[in-house]
């Protein structure tokens, strides 16, 4: 693998902007952040850009859903242009491929693509070669929104001498989504060969019990409290060759949303109120501080007493927002 940029390479995955869609699951009361539902997932997109094309990394990977189906204004039309946009002036190469979601919009049809990005087609398999950093991206977009055939099976065997990467928007065996969208197998995923699959389509992030190096980098932001956890993208890390010949190649988990979804839990029904202000005192601080303006919802799970609700929101922080059990079905 010869690569002409120093260290290693640093490829930014990210999936299931769903730019637009709004957030759920937000009580108000007093003294709680204000969070605006509809303008936090636009300030999720920025905080991710912001943090990709200012942190040495060499390319961008996009598996679907760019979009939401439905949001297809405007603004969710400038907000991806202007992201792709910040990627090319940053020198970045960016490779997008359509999901289940952005099968359904005309959006992607109308955006003006940068010189450096390519958003790949439908009718079959694209490979793109980013010269100069010897990796190659394998990657089809997905046109019907119920789309039951095996992408996968049909990607092209890997090219010697490069990091093979397959880019792809998939539920993969069903096991983390209800939805079915091109649907593979992990044995489907190694047989190519690839040193790396980035996918989309599960909001949380799951690395596949399979021998290829498969992961989803779960959504931008969180949409509701069925989506707890830190947002943001998957850092690829690609580094010289071991031993044998393979290119060493790691991942870690970039938080950058914003707004965060946690769930507290205490099946206790009768909390000893000994310990009630030291257990909850410890949950929150068991989660990272949001950024400035930021914020973390923490929604009471169906088993935990109603009667915490309050000193729950006392404990909290001035950062912190402490919601009602509800329903949050997914989507």
């Amino acid at each position: 693998m010869k690569v002409s940029a120093p260290g290693p390479i640093r490829v930014a995955h990210l999936a299931d902007l769903h730019i637009g869609s709004a957030l759920r699951g937000l009580a108000d009361y007093p003294g709680a952040p204000a969070i605006d539902p509809h303008e936090a997932p636009y300030e999720a997109l920025r905080a991710a850009v912001l943090r990709i094309t200012g942190g040495g990394y060499h390319g961008v990977l996009v598996a679907g859903d760019v979009f939401d189906r439905r949001h297809t204004d405007a603004r969710a039309l400038a907000a991806c242009q202007d992201a792709l946009g910040a990627f090319h002036e940053a020198g970045l190469r960016t490779v997008v491929v359509s999901g289940n979601h952005d099968a359904e919009t005309p959006l992607p049809h109308k955006l003006n693509l940068p010189p450096s990005v390519r958003w790949l087609g439908s009718e079959a398999p694209e490979s793109v070669s980013w010269t100069g950093l010897g990796i190659t991206v394998h990657g089809q977009s997905v046109a019907d929104p119920d789309e039951r055939r095996d992408l996968a099976a049909g990607y092209p065997r890997r090219v010697p001498g490069t990091v093979n990467i397959g880019l792809l928007h998939t539920s993969l065996d069903g096991s983390w989504s209800r939805r079915i969208c091109a649907p593979t197998t992990p044995r489907t995923l190694e047989r190519a060969g690839y040193d790396y699959w980035a996918l989309g389509h599960v909001h949380h992030r799951v690395i596949p019990d399979t021998a290829a190096f498969a992961v989803y980098p779960g959504n931008s932001h969180a949409r509701g409290p069925g989506e707890a956890g830190g947002r943001g993208f998957t850092e690829l890390l690609i580094g010289a060759e071991d031993s044998a010949g393979a290119p060493r190649v790691e991942i870690r988990q970039v938080d950058t949303a914003p707004v965060r979804y946690e769930t507290l839990h205490f099946p206790d029904p009768d909390p000893d109120p000994r310990t009630l202000e030291a257990d909850l005192l410890a949950r929150f601080a068991a989660v990272p501080e949001p950024p400035p303006g930021g914020a973390v919802v923490w929604t009471l799970s169906a088993a935990t007493p109603a009667g915490l609700l309050r000193p729950a929101r006392a404990l909290a922080g001035p950062a912190a927002m402490v919601c009602p059990a509800q329903d949050d079905p997914a989507h």
